[in-house]
């Protein structure tokens, strides 16, 4: 058995569309629609429209209704040449019609009666509104990327641009760098949630499951051709978003090489003092982001490619002021208070009343806790100052980010029938945030997590189109997108709280619980590992679905279809007060006296050489990877009437469904605070939605006028190519009330002369 390109094709949409009810394809594809009429205004039917990609060389073709309607809903965005052809009228070429991706684009177009072959050709064309649908449109252009000036943490980032969309708040970096490599930005749209953003990627839905206000991947801003946003008033096509929905294209290549390269450099060297910075230098901060991009023909008009590769580098030098213990204080010695505070735990009675202080204010030797001795051996001495008091240890370090960004893309037409793209993205990273106090821990020094961040995300997406009749299209995209993400700090491969400091129920099996305890102590700079969020580890991945079919009859446009997600949460981030390897919260309440002065500026630290927490505890994640799984479904109908030929009627509507969240093999959990018992689902009579009802289908109706504001003409420039010189080319034509004169009647045509040039017999 043996398969030609086109039946491969067919094959592959035909199984897209049996094994998924997506939708939403054609928002990576631009419409292009119009009305051909004579010069009395009539419809003129049978009229053949090509459209023409230029930079691709690849045409689509159309015929005119009886009513003079024709339209495109497949085309790749870019520049087309429109030609109307029809016999006995004169060919009108439409050259520079930019098409946008879920755009509809309005050409209307008036054929002369003509005597001979001849053609027009109009090279220029105002600016075009979007006057056929109703939602509420922005594009972010290649151009504006390329153009205006916007930077972040990171290098460039074409998010900044969003402030330039009515209704967004200004966009800014959420989370650490640990959690957030790609340093996505962060949205309100017109005042609604920043989880209501649906964020695609040529299809591929790049969402971030268990932090939705942000994208799991940023492509570099030299890899992208346009960001189409929708932020009010949606298409019943689109769906699953509260604020906006956003999908950004990969640039494509075409029928020429093209590339290009690029380096953006910061250097704190470089920047002025800030007035009120009292030392002479200026911190270390260094940026370099380079990178290429490239594209062009496989086979030319048939097959093209598209690449970039980035690579993000910073270098910062970091300091942090902490607060340590002095060697007098190490050795339990508090003498130097002038007010004694330091009581004896050993001493009066259970509930902390009647205790006594310790004699000269110095906790014996043999009383102090061998743990926290071995601890107090790794803090480094105080370096600003050896008076015991807040901020006497300056901390210094680097902090280093690395990250690299490469796409890859490939747009096949394999007829003039069918399309197809793929494309697959990478982008590794290695951050370091040095802990501040060296072999004791503490926090990072450039506030994230402590230790190494290393993480790997990627991104894919396949789609096409098919034109089964010249009324009916086909269209499907499959998409997918994995994050890991994970921090650990350097302390992470051997256990240290219960290998070296010999205390019990610290650490465990798992090298995820490998490590420094956490000492969080009052008034002192924590020691260990105080940050209860590290390590973890993610392993997300998000699965969408889409398929889509056009039918155009008369003056209606339907569109019928739907999409399946389908987000997937594993990870391991035990977290909820002390951390995976152990924790001591030591606040002074020991070494205080119960019903005197409260726990002073050094209580909390005697608490620890003692050894007498006043809290502790171990986070303990039996299941790893903790799993949820989230389906979401989504069905729409929606017609678009036009009506005449400036009023048009969007309307239908839009069905989704959000099942009850599941675990990997079991429903979910819920807390039943009337019997104080935890319910997981699917255990015993516990239904697998542990009776937490929610709505079978969600239905949204659509409605939308869309009625252009009249406005002056605005003409391109016009040349006139006949086949054989014509006198009185502009005879038939009517001319624009702006260029006739008020005073005088526009003069009547006149058949030419016989004698005149070309009518000779």
């Amino acid at each position: 058995m043996s398969f030609t390109p086109r039946g491969v094709t067919l094959l592959v949409l035909m199984l897209m569309h049996v094994f998924s009810p997506g939708a939403r394809a054609q928002v990576l594809y631009g419409s292009l629609t119009g009305n051909v009429t004579d010069p009395t205004g009539a419809a003129v039917p049978m009229v053949k429209v090509e459209a023409l990609n230029a930079a691709t060389g690849i045409s689509r073709a159309a015929t005119s209704d009886a009513g003079g309607s024709y339209s495109f809903n497949d085309l790749q965005p870019g520049v087309y040449k429109i030609t109307f052809s029809a016999p006995s009228f004169r060919t009108v070429v439409q050259e520079n019609v930019q098409i946008l991706a879920n755009n509809l684009r309005r050409v209307d177009s008036q054929l002369a009666v003509a005597q001979v072959s001849e053609t027009i050709t109009i090279s220029g064309m105002a600016e075009a509104l979007q006057t056929d649908r109703s939602d509420v449109n922005h594009q972010i252009r290649s151009v504006q990327l390329s153009n205006l000036p916007f930077t972040g943490n990171a290098g460039r980032n074409w998010q900044a641009l969003y402030k330039i969309i009515p209704g967004f708040s200004p966009p800014a970096e959420l989370h650490s760098d640990a959690g957030n490599p790609q340093r996505a930005l962060g949205t309100n749209v017109n005042g609604s949630s920043h989880s209501n953003n649906n964020t695609r990627l040529d299809g591929a839905t790049v969402s971030y499951p268990w932090l939705p206000h942000i994208v799991a991947y940023v492509p570099p801003t030299d890899a992208v051709e346009t960001v189409n946003i929708v932020s009010n008033s949606f298409d019943a096509e689109q769906g699953m978003a509260g604020g906006s929905a956003i999908n950004v294209a990969i640039k494509s290549g075409t029928n020429e090489y093209h590339g290009s390269l690029h380096w953006f450099h910061t250097n704190a060297a470089l920047r002025a003092r800030n007035f009120f910075n009292t030392t002479n230098g200026i911190p270390k901060n260094i940026l370099n982001q380079g990178g290429y991009t490239i594209g062009g023909p496989i086979k030319k008009n048939k097959l093209f490619f598209f690449t970039d590769f980035e690579r993000t580098v910073r270098r910062e030098f970091r300091q942090a002021f902490r607060t340590v213990p002095t060697d007098g204080l190490k050795r339990g010695d508090f003498s130097f208070l002038p007010t004694p505070v330091i009581y004896d735990p050993l001493t009066g009675a259970a509930d902390g009343t009647g205790r006594q202080l310790f004699a000269g204010q110095v906790i014996p030797s043999s009383r102090i806790e061998p743990a926290a001795a071995r601890m107090n051996a790794l803090i480094p001495a105080p370096n600003l100052s050896t008076v015991p008091g807040s901020n006497n240890y300056q901390a210094l370090g680097s902090y280093q980010f690395n990250r690299s960004n490469f796409d890859f893309k490939v747009n096949y037409n394999p007829t003039d029938k069918s399309s197809l793209f793929a494309r697959y993205s990478y982008s590794p990273a290695e951050i370091f945030d040095p802990p501040s106090l060296g072999a004791a821990g503490g926090d990072a020094l450039a506030g994230g997590q402590p230790g190494n961040a290393p993480s790997r995300i990627q991104s894919a997406s396949v789609g096409g189109t098919y034109t089964i009749t010249p009324h009916i299209l086909l269209d499907a995209t499959i998409g997918f997108t994995r994050q890991r993400l994970g921090a650990q700090n350097v302390d992470i491969d051997h256990n240290y709280g219960l290998d070296d400091l010999q205390i019990p129920g610290t650490n465990g099996p798992d090298r995820l619980q490998g490590g420094y305890p956490r000492f969080n102590i009052t008034n002192f700079s924590a020691i260990g590992n105080p940050n209860v969020s590290n390590p973890f580890l993610f392993r997300d991945n998000q699965y969408t679905v889409n398929t889509n079919l056009s039918y155009v009859r008369g003056t209606h446009n339907f569109r019928f279809g739907g999409e399946y997600t389908y987000y997937t949460i594993n990870h391991f981030q035990p977290q909820a007060a002390f951390g995976p390897r152990g924790g001591f919260n030591l606040t002074g309440g020991v070494t205080s006296l119960r019903g005197g002065s409260s726990p002073g500026q050094y209580n909390g630290y005697a608490d620890f050489l003692l050894g007498q927490p006043n809290a502790m505890g171990k986070d303990v994640q039996y299941i790893n990877p903790a799993a949820v799984r989230m389906p979401g479904w989504g069905f729409y109908l929606r017609d678009q009437w036009q009506v005449s030929r400036k009023l048009t009627l969007n309307y239908g509507a839009r069905f989704e469904r959000y099942p009850f969240a599941k675990r990997d093999h079991r429903g979910g959990e819920r807390y039943d605070p009337n019997t104080d018992l935890v319910l997981i689902g699917g255990l015993g009579s516990t239904p697998t939605d542990t009776g937490v009802k929610v709505p079978r289908l969600q239905v949204g109706p659509r409605f939308g006028v869309a009625y252009p504001r009249p406005r002056r003409p605005s003409f391109g420039r016009v040349t006139e190519s006949p086949s054989i010189p014509i006198p009185f080319a502009t005879c038939g034509i009517p001319i624009p009330p702006r260029f006739r004169r008020s005073s005088t009647r526009p003069a009547r045509c006149r058949p030419p002369a016989r004698s005149a040039p070309g009518f000779r017999r």
